[in-house]
């Protein structure tokens, strides 16, 4: 199921899903920069009705983030829905929300992090492609203008601009085809075991972490490969990942270990910068097609994303 895409004058929604705007150094300040950001390009920025709650440092309690959620997608008026930020606890409402509500009335929701959880959920539950991409917050940043050309790019004119560009890295060689699952890892990790979890089978999974060390890699990839994610899974693309990456590309790294965990299956591996966090974020559709091409080092979406 997919979203229409954007026009310049549409009206934007933005919630709250996981941790609170206090949370973030200049919270407020920083909101009211990317509203205003927003407007001078031309788009109309409605905020939910609990967007700058705190709840024991959630933006808000689980009821508030349902109802404001809910509210956005059954609002006409708004066409896309960008998530505040992300933290710690997007699981806490995602049983409270209306799917077929939600399946009636599909719209753009896009965040990374935290977000991942509700990202999956959405597309598990209603089949609705979902987005990865830059939090409201990074649009009242000094990266901004960056952010804003990704936005543009697949949002308006339906283009994917640094996925499809950016620098690949083979890890392990092979080909693949199948849909894209992820990306932050810890936090998808929530819903293993949970009727949240799309089916793995020949899917592409797209993982990163923020703070991470190397015995945490090795902790999620055995948990993986307990739950049995790796026996049915088509491929692995590892994104950016902060705290291995911070002070350079130096041995080992989230991949190294990965391949190492891995060895005994055949499907590729590939590595790029292209998604994560403390960079400027691709927007990535969750639960399209993406083929994988090794010899040339390429990660292409073949599917549409978005009507228009």
């Amino acid at each position: 199921m997919l979203a229409n895409k954007l026009n310049y004058g549409d009206t934007i929604g933005v919630i709250g899903v996981s941790n609170s705007i206090d949370l973030v150094e200049n919270g407020y300040e920083v909101f009211c920069k990317a509203e205003e950001f927003f407007n001078k390009k031309g788009f109309k920025i409605k905020r939910g009705k609990y967007v700058l709650e705190d709840y024991y440092g959630s933006a808000g309690t689980r009821e508030q983030k349902a109802e404001d959620m809910m509210n956005m997608f059954m609002d006409k008026d708004v066409k896309a829905i960008i998530c505040l930020h992300g933290g710690e606890t997007c699981n806490t409402f995602i049983d409270l929300l209306d799917y077929e509500v939600i399946k009636q009335n599909p719209k753009i929701i896009t965040g990374y992090s935290d977000i991942t959880v509700l990202l999956q959920a959405i597309y598990e539950k209603t089949g609705l492609v979902t987005f990865h991409g830059p939090s409201f917050i990074d649009y009242g940043s000094k990266n901004a203008e960056e952010c804003f050309k990704e936005f543009e790019s697949v949002f308006i004119n339906r283009k994917i601009r640094r996925f499809a560009n950016g620098e690949k890295k083979i890890i392990k060689e092979g080909n693949a085809l199948g849909k894209i699952i992820g990306t932050n890892l810890g936090c998808m990790m929530y819903l293993l075991g949970t009727q949240y979890l799309p089916n793995m089978q020949d899917k592409i999974l797209l993982i990163e972490s923020y703070r991470t060390t190397l015995n945490e890699c090795q902790r999620r990839f055995a948990h993986l490969k307990q739950y049995g994610m790796f026996d049915k899974i088509n491929a692995i693309v590892v994104g950016y990942n902060y705290d291995l990456q911070k002070d350079g590309d130096f041995y080992p790294q989230m991949e190294d270990i990965l391949l190492d965990y891995t060895k005994e299956y055949n499907f590729p591996i590939i590595k790029c910068n292209d998604f994560g966090h403390k960079i400027i974020n691709s927007i990535i559709p969750i639960g399209v097609n993406v083929q994988i091409n090794s010899e040339k080092s390429s990660v292409e979406i073949i599917d549409e994303f978005l009507i228009g």
